[in-house]
Parts: structure tokens; sequence; C-alpha cells
């Protein structure tokens, strides 16, 4: 065999060996990767764990509907319906299909947890209910009233029969937001207007009821709004003032301020 020859034989014989090591190595490589997405999505959903598919599948989806990413989930529990936590409040379930799954998860992967129970029927179909979410969040009641005859503008009694004032009424104890308000009343005659105004420590929220007084009757109104437009900090007062315009007379004011607080 000639030298030329020789030399491109072995240099050929090179070149294919290198091909066949980079294939290897690539191939390696992808392996290296895909057990990585493995590992990582085992370590994702392991929380999952233990759980039949269909719960599996349907608690994926609720969580990522309510903006909760898998990642942050990290424990999933089906709670016994005799013993539910203080955070659940069910009135009148009588359904034996219905199941309740506890999810605990760390928002942004942060030391504290926080909790959302998802409500669903039948463990075995599953079958989706809209706005069946309970959260931490708890739904309180203030109570104000008047229970005599006016004719003119003043604040209203707490539920013990104290008047308040511009920083006097009932104090938080958490941070909330003001979510409702309803009002009853009693007009005995006369013409003008009845306002109910909330007050935070002395300032008015533009949130409240109003009637307008023209003949004699039972009146009510009733006002709500969403969770974070008007929020209050632990240590605020609330108070309310009814705000008489004109000559109307009325009674028996009832008066219900529902909160929300963390």
């Amino acid at each position: 065999m000639k030298k030329g020859k020789k030399l491109l034989f072995v240099f050929s014989f090179f070149l294919i060996a290198l091909i066949f090591l980079s294939v290897i190595m690539s191939a390696d490589s992808s392996n290296l990767i895909q057990d990585q997405k493995n590992q990582k999505n085992n370590e994702t959903d392991s929380s999952l764990s233990g759980l039949s598919e269909n719960v599996y599948n349907y608690i994926k989806e609720f969580t990522s509907n309510n903006k909760i990413d898998s990642k942050e989930i990290k424990n999933v529990s089906k709670l016994d319906m005799n013993s539910l936590p203080k955070d659940v409040d069910l009135k009148n379930v009588n359904d034996a299909n219905l199941a309740i799954y506890q999810i605990e998860y760390s928002p942004n992967n942060s030391e504290q947890n926080k909790k959302v129970y998802m409500i669903t029927y039948s463990t075995d179909k599953l079958e989706k209910q809209s706005d069946l979410i309970i959260s931490e969040d708890k739904r309180s009641l203030l109570n104000f009233g008047i229970n005599k005859k006016i004719n003119e503008s003043q604040f209203m009694e707490s539920a013990t029969g104290i008047v308040g004032s511009l920083n006097k009424g009932y104090v938080m104890m958490r941070k909330g937001s003001i979510t409702g308000i309803s009002t009853s009343l009693e007009s005995l005659g006369g013409d003008g207007s009845v306002e109910i105004i909330v007050y935070k420590n002395g300032n008015k929220i533009n949130f409240g009821n109003e009637f307008v007084i023209s003949q004699e009757g039972t009146k009510k109104d009733y006002d709500i709004q969403s969770k974070g437009i008007t929020e209050f900090e632990a240590g605020d007062v609330l108070s309310l003032y009814l705000k008489i315009s004109g000559n109307p007379s009325i009674k028996d004011i009832n008066t219900l301020l529902e909160i929300i607080t963390e």
C-alpha cells in the first residue's frame, strides 16, 4: 500500500471513530438530561404520591386554576368529615359522597405554609364543582343598631349598647377587609334620606347603605364588595354613623357590617 493511501485510511478511520464517539456522548447527555427531568418531576409530584390517578390529575388542575405552582405543594391529605379543622365550616352537608382535600403549599417556596381546601363529590367520579374552595379567611359580622325613634344624625350603638364615635367602636384584631353591609329600619314618615356611613379610625369610607324616605314602612338595603377593596389593619377602629337629611323620622335601625380577616 502506498504511503499516501495509508495515511488517508488512518485519517478516515480516526474520523469515523470520532463521529461514533460523539454520537455516544450525545446519547449519554440526552439520557442525563431526561433523567434530571424525571427526577425533578418526581420531586415536584412527591407530595401527591399515594393518590389515585383521578384525584392526582384533578388536584393538579385545581391548583393550576388557582395559580398555585405544583412545585410549591408540600402535602395533600383527605380530611375526616367527622373531624374537620376550624378553617372548614360547612353547614347542612349530608351528602355521603362529599370529599375534602387539604392542600398545603408554600408560596414561592417560602418557609411559611398556607392551606386551601378542595371540595368535590365522589372520589371516584370527581365531579367538578364551581367555587367550592374554602380559604383561610374568616368571615365575621359586626352588629350595630338603634332601638328608639330618632330624627337627627348620630353614631350607632354596638351590640353591647355602647354608642360609637370617630375614635370609639369595634377594634380589629387581625388584618382584613370590609366586604358587606346590610341595614333594615322602619320609616315613620317625613321626607328626606338616611345614609349609613362607615368610619375607619375617624375617616369616612366610601361604602355604606342609603335610603330615600317618603312614606311609612319597613325599608332595607345591602351592598357587598370584593375582598381587598376596603382594607384594615389590626388595631384599626370601625364605627358607623347614621346621617339624616331632611325631616324623616325613623326607628329600629339594625345594621350588619361584614368583614373578612386573614
